[in-house]
This record gives C-alpha cells, sequence and structure tokens, in this order.
C-alpha cells in the first residue's frame, strides 16, 4: 500500500471512528409488520416549508407533484395525465380524475394554481425553477400554464419536489403555511422535533394502496449511530452508510445492502473572484489536472463511489457527454502553474515567496463528506498545494462562501433530480443564478443555457447544452470529484425497496415486511 493510499485510508477511519463515539439511539424496537422505521441522515421537518427546500413531504410522499420522474428519471405523468406546449411560452396540464387532499378536499385545476402560487410566494427558489407569467384555469381538470420565456424544462421542473401540490388546509387565513396536506398515499400524524416523524397510509389515495400501515422516520444524524440501530433491531431501514458499514453489513446474512448509481455529485466549487488564487483559470485547471478521483473513491470511499471527472454522470442519457473530460496529468498541472507565475521550491508552490495555500471549506452532516474532502486535501498537499481544511454546518460554511472567504467549497447537489440539464447550470453556474456564490461569470456559457432551456429535447437541444458542458469543463470553476452512489440497507425481512436515480424519493408504497 503506497503511503499516500495509507493516509486517505486513515482519514476514513479517523472520520468513522469519531462517529462511533456518538450518542446511541434510543432502545425502541421495529417489530410491527405493519410499520417501518427508518433512520434518516435529516430530520424530517414537517412543520417548515424552507429547510431543505421542502424536500421531505416529496420523498415521503405526503405531496405528489404533477409530474415525477420514472427509474430512469423521465417525465412520466403524476398528478397530471398528460401535458402539451400549445406554445413556446404556453403548457396545458390535463390533471387527474377522482383525486383527493388528505382533508377530503377535491383536486382540481384551482386547487393546484392555488399551491402554485403559494409555494412561489414563499419560496422564492420556486420563481426561478418555474419561471411562470400567469396560470389560468381553463376547464375543472385543465390548468394552462404561461411562462415568463419559451421554456421547454417546464414538464422536468414541476418534478422537483419543492413544486408538490399543497391543500389549501397547509396554509392559514394569513397564507402562512402550518402542515403539509396533499394528495399522496402517506398522510402526516406525528412529529417530535429532533427525534421523529410518523406518516400513516392514506386509504383514499388515488394511486395502489401501499402494504404498509406507518413509516415511522427516526432521526439518527451520527453516521455510524445509524448503522447500530438497524443491528440492534431498532429500525428497519438506514441511509447513507458510512463505506466500512457497506461492507460490514454485506457480509452478515441477515441484513440487506442497497447500492446504485445516482444523480448526486460531489465537487469542489471554486472561488474565481479577485480574493482567492483560483481568479486564475491556469490555477482551477491545474488542481483539476492534480486530484487523483480515483484515489478518493477507492482509498477513502472504498469504492462506494464513481470516479467524476465530468459534471453529469456518465449513465443518464438525456444529458450530453463532454468531449475533453478531466483526467489526471501532473505535467500539465505543473506546466499551468509555471505559466501563472509559481515555481516549486522545496516540493511547495510559491509566488514571490508565498506558498500557493487553498482554504477549504465543507459541512459534516453527509456521510462521504469529512473523507472527499480531507481526501483531496491530501493530494493537493502531495502534490505542493498547501491547504487549509475548515469544516461547518451547513450554515456555517455557506455564510463564508456568501462573503467571499474561501477559496474552494466542497459540495453535494444532485443535478439530475428534475432529468434536465437546466436545473443545475441555470441556477448554479448562470452569472445571474441567485445561488452563484463563486463569482464565476462566462456570457457565451450564459447564451447557451439560456437557449437551451427553449429548445425541446432533440438534437439541437444536445448541442447547445453540449457547448455549454464544455465551456464548464474549459474555464473549470469547479473541480467534480466523487459520482455518488446511494447505498442503504435493511434487515433481511424488508421486501420491494428499489432505489430511484435522484436519490430524492424513497417510493415505499410497494415495500413490506
Amino acid at each position: 500500500m503506497t503511503k499516500l493510499r495509507q493516509t486517505l485510508c486513515k482519514i476514513a477511519f479517523v472520520t468513522m471512528a469519531t462517529a462511533a463515539f456518538a450518542a446511541t439511539p434510543g432502545t425502541a424496537s421495529a417489530t410491527n409488520a405493519k410499520t417501518l422505521v427508518v433512520g434518516t441522515m435529516w430530520e424530517a421537518l414537517p412543520l417548515a416549508m424552507q429547510p431543505r427546500r421542502s424536500r421531505f413531504f416529496n420523498e415521503s410522499e405526503i405531496l405528489d407533484t404533477l409530474v415525477k420522474l420514472d427509474y430512469d428519471l423521465k417525465p412520466v405523468a403524476g398528478l397530471a395525465t398528460s401535458w402539451d406546449r400549445l406554445s413556446p411560452t404556453v403548457w396545458q396540464f390535463n390533471l387527474r380524475e377522482n383525486v383527493v387532499f388528505h382533508d377530503g378536499a377535491k383536486l382540481d385545476a384551482d386547487a393546484v394554481k392555488f399551491s402554485i402560487e403559494r409555494v412561489i410566494a414563499l419560496l422564492p427558489y420556486a420563481a426561478d425553477l418555474l419561471n411562470i407569467e400567469q396560470m389560468t384555469v381553463k376547464a375543472p381538470l385543465v390548468l394552462e400554464i404561461e411562462t415568463t420565456e419559451p421554456f421547454a424544462a417546464l414538464p422536468n421542473q414541476l418534478s422537483d419536489a419543492i413544486t408538490g401540490i399543497y391543500a389549501k388546509s397547509s396554509f392559514n387565513e394569513a397564507g402562512e403555511f402550518v402542515t403539509p396536506v396533499g394528495t399522496g398515499p402517506w398522510k402526516l400524524t406525528e412529529y417530535s422535533k429532533q427525534d421523529h416523524t410518523t406518516v400513516s397510509r392514506f386509504d383514499g389515495y388515488w394511486g395502489k394502496t401501499p402494504a404498509l400501515e406507518t413509516i415511522e422516520y427516526r432521526y439518527i444524524p451520527d453516521h455510524n449511530s445509524r448503522t447500530l440501530a438497524l443491528e440492534a433491531g431498532e429500525v428497519d431501514f438506514v441511509d447513507n452508510l458510512l463505506p466500512s458499514d457497506v461492507i460490514r453489513l454485506s457480509r452478515d446474512d441477515n441484513f440487506k445492502v442497497y447500492s446504485k448509481p445516482t444523480a448526486g455529485l460531489y465537487y469542489g466549487a471554486f472561488n474565481a473572484g479577485e480574493k482567492s488564487p483560483l481568479s486564475d483559470v491556469r490555477v482551477r485547471k491545474a488542481i483539476n489536472a492534480l486530484v487523483d478521483r480515483n484515489l478518493i473513491v477507492e482509498g477513502a470511499l472504498d469504492g462506494t463511489g464513481k470516479p467524476a471527472w465530468q459534471f453529469f454522470g456518465p449513465q443518464f442519457d438525456w444529458a450530453p457527454k463532454v468531449t475533453n473530460p478531466y483526467k489526471l496529468d501532473l505535467e500539465l498541472a505543473a506546466s499551468l502553474l509555471t505559466e501563472a507565475g509559481y515555481e516549486k521550491t522545496d516540493g511547495k508552490w510559491q509566488k514571490n515567496g508565498e506558498p500557493l495555500t487553498l482554504r477549504i471549506l465543507s459541512y459534516s452532516s453527509r456521510t462521504e463528506m469529512p473523507m472527499i474532502t480531507e481526501a483531496m486535501a491530501a493530494l493537493l498537499n502531495q502534490n505542493g498545494i498547501a491547504t487549509d481544511v475548515q469544516m461547518f454546518t451547513w450554515s456555517g460554511m455557506l455564510d463564508l462562501v456568501k462573503r467571499g472567504e474561501y477559496d474552494v467549497s466542497v459540495v453535494f447537489w444532485t443535478p439530475e433530480m428534475t432529468g434536465h440539464p437546466d436545473l443545475h447550470l441555470k441556477s448554479q453556474f448562470h452569472s445571474k443564478a441567485g445561488l452563484n456564490y463563486q463569482f464565476w461569470e462566462n456570457t457565451e456559457f450564459d447564451a447557451l443555457v439560456d437557449k437551451g432551456r427553449t429548445l425541446t429535447p432533440g438534437a439541437e437541444q444536445m448541442e447547445v447544452y453540449g457547448k455549454a458542458l464544455e465551456i464548464l469543463q474549459d474555464d473549470a470553476p469547479i473541480i467534480p470529484l466523487v459520482h455518488k452512489v446511494y447505498v442503504a440497507a435493511s434487515t433481511k425481512e424488508l421486501k420491494n425497496f428499489r432505489i430511484h436515480p435522484s436519490a430524492f424519493f424513497y417510493d415505499f408504497k410497494n415495500v413490506s415486511k
């Protein structure tokens, strides 16, 4: 084993050992055959819309969306059975018949219009996501949506969890959110802060009735403790396992381990602003050539992941493939750094006598994040670039990032969660995007993304997005690190669970014990 690989393995071990000393979960037992107990990394927050952009409501299927994504991330019928583009800016959505909310109210076009308007009013991100100019009820089950510009991606965006359809009773008279009341197969029955959220089967659901009666989402933020809870029989199912736990449980016949490449990407966002040495594109390209993603996956993650040399994962056919993926090239990196005015002295890259040092920020709540971040830093240190790694909560890191007080922020994003290139390219990298905290701007990239969202799927759309992705590679505002492999585990008694490639959808409707 090489010294570097030993270092990466040590990083993984220290991260996991630290977790092992955290508090263990309670002693409740998951024995009821009609109740599924799930150990989750995040707290389910059914009494607030903004945390995690309301994703729990969709993950748990309390709410339905107008459009759903199948297991190939293709748009399929949800609450809307069909949709047509009447003009470049006008879409017509035909709604499903005989659907009722958990409170007994009927779903119709008025209810959908009300819900989308409330979501846009309360969550500014939704306005950027949907680009809606106005909505018109054309018939009881027909809703017409006019966008502010030609927007071919609208059906895909309406599959995003944030666009779940709420009953009017979800809000008070002032229009403030109170509780999620939806049309999904599960309805909220109990919430205990920092402990658990329980949903029960909705027998009025428009689809197939679930086999289970109750699901309890138990909040166990410590990664090691979630697996311990499964082994102790306290929960039936856990997700976001540590790599070492994946290996151990895979060898135990008492458990099932589920593993599948999904849409998520761990990547380093570069500060391209004046405060950072990464304002120089040559330095950004050099870092991409210095970091061996294969070593990160194998050395720090025990193979639980896929090396990322480009932004979109290669397994999906609706996103174009780049022709120039990054590769490990130490000679190229040295040439680029030299061209940028750096020289290597005693194994360290310096300029004007000052070492090239990168302030790397990340957050520890995601399972693999500390290991990936530390492994990247170790690889940079080995190749002469000093690093200052600091771990925060997500909000703590974001505060510094917004102020430009960083060089690299290691983050996670699920860019394919709507099955369309628009979501991430527009919301993260467009110069006018609200989430672009990287101070990176490329007018040609902006123009291509703006055009791509107007085009229906086909050759022209793929060509336009392909050019945008080539710019993203060439100008290198990020360093792709690891394509997410979603891992979960359950007791051997669990049946019919299947990983959804968005990794944002449990789909427990068909599961039984």
